[in-house]
């Protein structure tokens, strides 16, 4: 973009451009803030200015309230080296953060995901940590800081699947609670607790029975319904010919993995509200689950019918949902049931409804898809999605990485 000539007269391509740019600018500049406050607190210069500690004179030099010079410190410790007092120096905890700062490629906020993200995994060796930096990094090229947050919950299951060694005293039973009052008219009055696996199949159980009745004259509330829907479940129970009179079946769970993998116990199952379930959890469940075998075929895809319709099957939809598990726009975390199913190549113009030229979408990125330059494509049978140029040049297709399988940790 010339800069003599007045915006106005600039073209979209060349203020998107600039914008970029100008980022890129303000990026790097704020990369050589921290690198000097780094070597400022290292020398212990604000102590010899008569300040208290180094965020105190960066109040005074820079006008800056004491929050943002905390931050600025805190980040500048992380990303560059440290002296004690003692005049040793600690290796920068996030050395690859620093240098993609430094090249304009994250900011401040990426930072700050980051910095929590490995925080929060303490149990992991230096290769390991090391390993989970360089996959943020990676998400952060294409997500913005929210959608990094999101991404953050998989770095554990992709660097170190097993999760940390339980502790002496991790709790082995499930926290489950359930206190009932029995009324003299013979009413019931309850509360409880129930732990992941039984609330998920509390929910599932629920929300078929709860739902308004069809005919559009339902004048009960939520609370009604779901009262309803608990005594229907309860029916259900009770004249169930296979139900085991004690320790009733925990949970169903649908596993998208081999079988050879299975018998390995590797990850790679989740639930159907998309909570994702470390190799340990998978395990323990595995152990005394029903679980529901999902017929795949070649490279792990479900297998479909091709059904000459617009509106998709429930069968090919239960297929779709086991594959994209949620939206499948990149960084999107919205869950399978309140996704649509999208025509990749549109139905008007000869798309079948079939599982490979189909793919969930949020309603937002539906809109998206079908009224921006945005393009999806199928790509070995999963969905991916190729930028429009202002928002990377090179056009490199991205899929979801909330929903999908797990990268490889190679």
């Amino acid at each position: 973009m010339s800069t003599t000539a007045p915006l106005w007269q600039t073209s979209t391509t060349e203020l998107v451009n600039a914008i970029t740019a100008a980022e890129t600018e303000y990026r790097q500049a704020y990369a050589k803030i921290l690198h000097l406050t780094a070597e400022l607190d290292n020398r212990g210069d604000a102590t010899k200015l008569g300040y208290s500690n180094t965020a105190a004179l960066l109040i005074h030099i820079t006008r800056i309230n004491r929050t943002d010079a905390r931050h600025r410190l805190a980040q500048a410790n992380d990303l560059h080296p440290t002296t004690t007092p003692t005049g040793s120096v600690i290796d920068p905890v996030l050395p690859q953060t620093a240098a993609a700062l430094a090249r304009g490629e994250v900011g401040s906020e990426h930072v700050d995901v980051i910095r929590k993200t490995l925080a929060d995994l303490p149990h992991l060796d230096t290769e390991q940590r090391a390993m989970a930096e360089q996959v943020m990094l990676d998400r952060a090229a294409e997500d913005d800081p929210k959608a990094l947050t999101r991404f953050a919950s998989r770095v554990r299951d992709i660097v170190d699947p097993d999760g940390p060694p339980p502790l002496d005293d991790e709790p082995q039973r499930p926290a489950r609670s359930l206190r009932r009052h029995l009324r003299r008219d013979g009413t019931l009055e309850f509360t409880g607790h129930l732990d992941l696996d039984a609330a998920q199949l509390f929910e599932n159980l629920l929300k078929p029975f709860e739902k308004p009745h069809p005919e559009g004259n339902d004048t009960r509330g939520y609370a009604e319904r779901a009262g309803d829907a608990f005594a229907d479940v309860l029916k259900m129970a009770a004249h169930s010919p296979d139900l085991p009179t004690h320790n009733g079946l925990r949970t169903e769970v649908a596993v998208t993995i081999t079988y050879k993998e299975l018998q390995d116990a590797l990850d790679n199952a989740v639930l159907t509200d998309n909570t994702s379930l470390t190799a340990r959890e998978a395990r323990r469940l595995a152990c005394d689950a029903r679980i529901i075998p999902a017929v795949l075929g070649t490279d792990s895809q479900p297998l479909d019918v091709a059904v000459p319709a617009y509106t998709t099957p429930a069968h090919i939809r239960r297929a779709l949902v086991l594959r994209d598990r949620g939206c499948s726009f990149p960084a999107c975390d919205r869950p399978a049931n309140v996704c649509d199913s999208h025509h990749v190549l549109e139905w008007r113009k000869g798309g079948p409804t079939k599982l490979k030229n189909l793919a969930l979408l949020c309603g937002h990125h539906h809109r998206l898809i079908h009224h921006s330059d945005w393009q999806a494509k199928m790509v070995n049978g999963r969905p991916q999605f190729i930028p429009p140029p202002y928002v990377d040049p090179s056009r490199t297709p991205r899929r979801n990485h909330i929903h999908g399988p797990l990268p490889s940790a190679a």
